[in-house]
């Protein structure tokens, strides 16, 4: 398995390239070069695999076993679960009315990103033990990503602001060489790869029979913010799972306007919500989907995204428009809406959602009357126990675990990046420090 860029500029890569690089030499997104195509006997035998299988076969189906022997492979992927606080590592809670919520967050950072991330990690672990190399790794985050950093440096800006600077140390060839620079962003593919999994999870578990000919559809509401999530439902739909996918968004509405109407472009300000995870303005990962809605389409990918990122307004071509609208749905969902959801569920199933999970499943309230018979799962990034004051704002109580208590004790070690100052030299000394120190320790 290669993997190339979506905007067609850069040789393609093995999977270990691709983990090591984050973005191509082109400023596109590593992508693989096919996408296999499953069929019915394959998905019926997969239909009893738990969520660490799952894992272990399409991470075999995308990692060459010349790079990660199959036997050694799973190894990783049993290691990077075993922290998990579920036995099932994921979990389905099927609730009243159809609604069915797919836990992803019992990892140790409580959010979805700790599923991937532990893979991501045993893998960046394997190679660079073989080789006996280092990284460093440069993340910008608004949400979880950052919960594993270990310099931390705290912006006085929004995450499109943080990821300008990024971006640039990362076209630096020379420093970014120099560094080792690598990002665990949604950008690296190895964090798409294993999300893929949570569908077919999903599909599996909600769906009424694999037995049917043809297959029946489950719809999967996707709460949605840089795009990492929705790419690899989009992928898994490629791969053949008969899914339907729908994009929802909090005030910060984007990607369902892109969607919708074919419009790319910034509103005028950020707006900050309960969702705060999702608010972005620059979802990177809609440059994945565009590519595979536009089937490959290197050029136009590269065309749209220069334009995008110079004038921060594009209208995509009709043609691709019409295919992205035909192909996932989306929503908007306000902050009234995301507080009223928490408490209808509390009210109907004594469950509590956090913010983001509310705001698919707000799609779900809409939708169960006028669409009774169909399957639906809403994907949970998050537990609620990080969201307290989402849950106040709802006027419900939260009961918060000794091990998050603990946390609210504990010293917060940063440094600010203030507006005015130039962030892009400061990380560069940052990160000469991080270099430094390292070299002496190995020294």
């Amino acid at each position: 398995m290669r993997y190339v860029s979506t905007r067609g500029r850069a040789g393609s890569v093995d999977f270990e390239g691709a983990l090591l690089s984050g973005y191509a030499r082109d400023g596109g997104l590593f992508m693989p070069q096919k996408i296999p195509v499953l069929d019915c006997a394959t998905l019926k035998k997969w239909s009893t695999f738990s969520y660490p299988e799952l894992v272990k076969q399409l991470c075999s189906i995308f990692i060459s076993p010349e790079l990660i022997p199959k036997e050694e492979l799973n190894d990783l992927i049993d290691r990077a679960f075993s922290r998990f606080r579920h036995k099932d590592v994921v979990n389905l809670s099927r609730l009243k009315n159809g609604l069915n919520v797919l836990e992803l967050w019992h990892g140790v950072t409580y959010a979805f990103k700790d599923l991937s991330l532990s893979c991501t990690g045993q893998f960046l672990q394997y190679f660079l033990k073989k080789k006996k190399k280092h990284v460093t790794i440069l993340v910008g985050t608004s949400g979880d990503t950052g919960s594993s950093a270990i310099e931390s440096v705290r912006a006085e800006g929004n995450s499109d602001e943080i990821d300008e600077p990024i971006k640039e140390l990362f076209a630096d060839d020379d420093f970014s060489r120099r560094h080792n620079l690598m990002s665990l962003n949604s950008i690296n593919w190895s964090r798409i790869l294993v999300q893929i999994a949570h569908y077919f999870y999903a599909y599996f578990r909600c769906a009424p029979s694999v037995d049917a000919t043809p297959l029946p559809v489950v719809e999967i509401v996707v709460p949605t913010g840089g795009g990492g999530n929705l790419t690899a439902g989009c992928l898994a739909q490629k791969m053949g799972l008969p899914i339907d996918l729908v994009a929802v968004v909090n005030n910060n509405d984007i990607v369902h306007r892109a969607i919708q109407h074919g419009d790319l472009s910034l509103s005028r300000n950020l707006k900050p919500t309960l969702a705060s995870a999702m608010d972005i303005q620059e979802p990177y990962n809609m440059e994945r989907i565009f590519w595979l809605f536009s089937g490959s389409d290197s050029n136009l990918v590269k065309s749209l995204m220069e334009d995008f990122y110079t004038t921060k307004t594009v209208k995509l071509p009709l043609e691709l428009q019409k295919k992205l609208s035909g192909g996932l749905r989306s929503y908007s969902v306000s902050d009234e809406e995301i507080v009223r959801t928490m408490r209808c569920c509390w009210e109907e199933n004594h469950y509590l959602l956090c913010p983001h999970t509310a705001v698919a499943v707000s799609y779900h309230y809409k939708h169960s009357s006028c669409h009774p018979s169909i399957c639906r799962c809403c994907l949970a990034p998050a537990s609620p126990v990080k969201f307290e004051d989402a849950v106040l704002k709802a006027d419900l109580t939260l009961d918060i675990s000794p091990e998050i208590s603990m946390l609210k004790d504990k010293e917060t070690r940063s440094c600010t990046l203030k507006r005015g100052d130039d962030w892009a030299k400061l990380l560069r000394h940052q990160i000469e420090a991080v270099t430094k120190q390292r070299n002496l320790t190995l020294s």
